[in-house]
């Protein structure tokens, strides 16, 4: 391996017992507690929060914004895949089988660079947006730009393995990517779902989720 492959390695070390560090401080609040006598079914709060309640359609503005919801999705999709490529680039089987010139193998590139295109719309937006400038912090744009700088170079890699430039700065990418992962807002990757099994513990309590009035 390469040394910036080892310090990649290193950075996603860091990244991953950073993140452990955050779930702990989450277990270790413990359950929520509600002392009102249940009305409703927790479990199946829960399972809505992270299921049906996600659609745009269950959510209070999201189905009046279906375009960014969507370029949303897609950006998180390719944030997903990109990463398990990162995890596979450290395999000699992967990098022989990108570099065999197969067809095939550029088709792992189209969910990276899709979501390349849409974190730089959603930047953009950000940007533009008097609405989303006034929400926005240095953070939500160092996030996206370093996420969508990540997809990006993912998709380079995946087109061309062989090139040592591109290489160099998709480790650089990665290792950026990871190092502020744990510092940001990306490490809602981790209070997300604390948050999703809080809120179906609260409502599913209270029996207001699922809402079993709409089909």
């Amino acid at each position: 391996m390469s040394i910036m492959q080892y310090l990649a390695i290193a950075a996603m070390l860091y990244c991953i017992v950073s993140l452990l560090v955050h779930f702990v401080k989450i277990v270790r609040l413990g359950a929520p507690k509600d002392k009102s006598e249940p009305s409703g079914s927790v479990k199946e709060g829960v399972i809505y929060a992270n299921t049906r309640a996600m659609m745009p359609t269950e959510k209070e503005s999201a189905y009046l914004h279906l375009p960014s919801y969507a370029v949303g999705i897609l950006f998180h999709i390719g944030i997903f895949c990109s990463l398990l490529f990162f995890v596979l680039s450290f395999f000699p089987f992967f990098n022989r089988w990108i570099g065999d010139g197969s067809v095939w193998h550029y088709l792992l590139a189209i969910p990276s660079a899709i979501g390349a295109v849409c974190g730089i719309l959603l930047f953009l937006r950000r940007l533009v947006s008097k609405d989303l400038k006034v929400l926005s912090m240095p953070d939500d744009f160092i996030s996206t730009c370093l996420v969508a700088f990540f997809q990006l170079m993912t998709t380079l890699y995946l087109l061309l393995p062989a090139a040592g430039a591109v290489n160099t700065i998709y480790y650089i990418s990665s290792i950026l990517l990871l190092l502020y992962m744990p510092l940001g807002k990306l490490r809602h990757v981790v209070y997300f779902f604390a948050a999703r099994y809080h809120l179906g513990f609260f409502y599913g309590w209270r029996n207001v989720w699922p809402n079993h009035e709409k089909k």
